[in-house]
Formats: C-alpha cells, structure tokens, sequence
C-alpha cells in the first residue's frame, strides 16, 4: 500500500468510527479545503492545489467516504481533496491531544533545523519553502531546493527530476506535505540514508505523525488551524496563515 493509500485508509477508519460528517469542501487559487463535523466542533484541513499536474476534474461528494473512493484513483484534483480531508480528522484527533504548540510557523521549522545543523550543512528542500530557506542561506547553511513548478526554477531552485540523486546522500531534508499526493514520496523514503532525519512540513503536512510511522519519515511539521483559515484562503492573507499555532513532532 503506497503511503498516501494509507493515510486514506488511517483517516477513513476514524470518520467511520466517530461518525464524522462531511460539511463542506472547495478550492481557493492555492489550495483546496475540507471542513468536517462532529457535534457543533468543526475542522478544517487543506492541501495545496497541485497546480501542473494534470486536468482538474469537477469535484462532487457529499460523504467522507465518497471522497475518500474518488481519491484513491490518479486526478490530481480528488487526491489534494482526499489529503485536505485526511488533515481535518486528524485536526480532529490532534484537538484532543496533548502536543506542544508554537505560534508561528514560519518561525518554528527554521529554529528546529537550526537545531540539527551546523554552519555549512547541506539541507535538501523538495517544494520551494522559500522564507525557510531565505532563514538558512542567512545562517549560513546550504540549502538545495528541487521544484516541480518549472516557472520558478532559477539558479537556486532545481527541477524535481534530480531530487533523488542528492535524497540518496542527504543526511536531513524537508518534504512539503504536497509531495503526499503523488507516489514519489514513496520513493523518497525508500532512498533515504539509515539515520538521515526526514521532515514532513507545510500546511499540506497536516496528517497525524502515528499514520507515518514506518514510512521513512522522522518528523513532521505542521500547523493546527481553525476553520476561520476558510476565508484567509480566499483573501491571500498569508501572514494571518502562518500565524497559527504549529508543531514540530517526532513520528512514533
């Protein structure tokens, strides 16, 4: 089972179980958004568009279930649904736990990759983090970015078809949780170095850590937003985004 199968699967048993209700669901111009409900408790997940990666067909369901079945075929557009919804149960598992929290997102992943690296260190970057990297390139680390969007590749920021070359010796990188919806992420881990740390990060990388164990990861970081984000999404206000409390947690 590929690793977006199962994270399907983890969040599928738990709205089943729950009886989590489907409510609403959309697309921005960046991301698209599931929000569920459960009594009068609301959440949201989102996951960014993935913009060039085939024909956006029409989105239509009305259970958690049904989106579910839809994104376990290859539209690119049912799949960033089905990851979208997959973040919002696990929002729902994560409100009832104990996790330590952080305001500010954009603060949070630099500090803790300053932490596990020195002046010098090479970091990979799979998705173009760019105020993360703008952070480390000031620190004096060497960030190497891979991008699958081909309008903002540039000296700095290489196409995604070398990834694997430099994830292959890589002691520590940072995979957007976008990378989710396709299987490369799959091969990601398979190629990774015993004892290199792998980073889940992003808003996309909202899945709870227990459904990545085993896969390769080491981390994941993310942020535990409300469903008040709806509108911030269509009005492109990004700082109140990276504004919300985020985490930075081990995978069990």
């Amino acid at each position: 089972m590929s690793l977006y199968a199962n994270l399907i699967h983890q969040a599928s048993l738990i709205a089943q179980h729950e009886g989590l209700i489907l409510e609403d669901f959309g697309t921005s111009t960046t991301c698209v958004y599931a929000l569920i409900r459960q009594a009068n408790q609301r959440y949201i997940g989102v996951a960014l568009l993935p913009q060039g990666e085939g024909e956006f067909t029409p989105l239509c369901a009305t259970s958690c279930e049904e989106v579910f079945d839809q994104s376990l075929g290859f539209r690119p557009l049912h799949r960033a649904l089905g990851l979208a919804l997959a973040n919002a149960i696990a929002r729902y598992r994560l409100g009832s736990e104990k996790i330590p929290l952080q305001k500010g997102a954009r603060t949070l992943l630099p500090q803790k990759l300053l932490e596990l690296t020195k002046e010098g260190d090479e970091i990979v970057f799979v998705g173009n983090l760019e105020p993360v990297i703008k952070k480390m390139r000031q620190e004096r680390r060497k960030p190497l970015v891979f991008c699958r969007q081909k309008n903002r590749l540039s000296d700095e920021v290489h196409s995604d078809i070398f990834e694997y070359e430099a994830l292959a010796s890589s002691k520590i990188a940072v995979i957007t949780g976008a990378a989710l919806i396709g299987s490369t992420v799959d091969a990601i881990s398979a190629i990774s170095p015993k004892g290199s740390v792998r980073i889940l990060a992003g808003f996309s990388a909202g899945v709870h850590p227990s459904w990545l164990s085993g896969s390769g990861f080491t981390h994941v970081a993310s942020m535990l937003l409300e469903p008040s984000i709806k509108e911030s999404l269509f009005r492109h206000q990004w700082e109140e985004i990276f504004s919300y409390p985020a985490y930075f947690l081990p995978i069990p």
